[in-house]
């Protein structure tokens, strides 16, 4: 067990999931957890056999913890990750990287003065029909990239905003902010990055309670010259659709549904070489090799500026650069 990295995790939502990979994963080690409510932090303890705590600082101040995943509200995750940082502790921290560019840097910044890694958990990146994807955009295999559609339209009730979701202070935005964020670094990884964001428009449209928006849509202009259309929602009574397609001089790819269409004879032949399967697997390949993450915190930082991005151009009514 003295080899393996030595995870903490602060916030028992979505981290309870993260503490269940953590602990289920070779070469790594729940130590301890930290939540307000008791009652996560000992559902916690039963279930892994870690320790817990109600103070997180007091839990980054341990000296047999390696690695502090942040799994709060998203404005807290600089606030947290910096605090780990300076105890010396690697940080992960759950999407967004925070709710503004500010915040992003800063973080950044706090983990580069104390040498510590920086991984922004984006688990698209691992897989690998995206790694196949990204590949062949990089080899050019579709020739010049035209046209990129992000369609992400799901449901969330009106119970899902009673909270810290939806508001502009630890949400940061809504569908596009929160839900869409993950297909929004998708597409960056994708494409490369944004020039201007042409027109956006964002808005409450059937929530009673949502601060920020549950609709979005924008249009943008890459540096790479291809036309690009999102659209986000928290609306959808229909299930759930998220896809990423792309298309180019001479031919197609995408996800959800996936899609991989090349001229007959043109195919590429693309080889992916052994690549962790998700951020828990990422950070021990990068802390015992000194390695690079897969999403570090200038990676991470993207899909937040490009939000803001968006927000500004929808308040302002003129296009923005980036």
């Amino acid at each position: 067990m003295a080899n393996n990295l030595r995870f903490g995790v602060v916030g028992l939502g979505m981290g309870m999931n993260r503490s269940g990979v953590i602990h289920g994963t070779d070469g790594a080690e729940l130590v301890a957890v930290a939540d307000l409510k008791a009652d996560r932090r000992k559902a916690a303890e039963e279930k892994f056999g870690c320790e817990s705590h109600e103070d997180a600082l007091e839990m980054f101040d341990r000296d047999d913890i390696d690695v502090a995943m942040i799994m709060t509200p998203s404005g807290l995750h600089g606030h947290f990750g910096e605090q780990a940082a300076h105890r010396g502790k690697h940080v992960i921290t759950t999407k967004p990287m925070d709710v503004s560019v500010e915040n992003c840097n800063s973080l950044i910044k706090t983990c580069e003065d104390n040498n510590v890694k920086l991984m922004v958990d984006f688990g698209e990146r691992y897989g690998n029909n995206n790694r196949r994807i990204k590949t062949a955009l990089d080899q050019g295999a579709i020739g010049r990239p035209l046209l990129c559609e992000l369609r992400m339209k799901w449901k969330r009730p009106d119970s899902y905003y009673v909270g810290w979701h939806g508001t502009w202070e630890l949400d940061g935005g809504g569908s596009i902010m929160n839900q869409g964020v993950h297909s929004i670094d998708l597409m960056l990884w994708f494409m490369g990055p944004v020039k201007r964001v042409i027109g956006a428009h964002f808005d409450v449209y059937d929530h009673e309670n949502c601060e920020t928006e549950d609709m979005t849509s924008a249009i943008l202009e890459f540096e790479n010259g291809a036309l690009g259309h999102v659209l986000t929602t928290t609306t959808y009574p229909g299930g759930s659709i998220t896809m990423i397609h792309i298309h180019g001089q001479t031919g197609i790819v995408g996800v959800g549904p996936d899609i991989w269409q090349f001229p007959e004879g043109e195919e590429p032949e693309i080889e992916l070489p052994p690549y962790p399967g998700n951020v828990i697997q990422d950070a021990i390949r990068v802390v015992n090799e000194d390695g690079t993450p897969a999403v570090d915190g200038y990676e991470g930082r993207r899909s937040v500026e490009l939000n803001m991005a968006i927000y500004e151009c929808a308040r302002s009514g003129k296009s923005v650069m980036l």
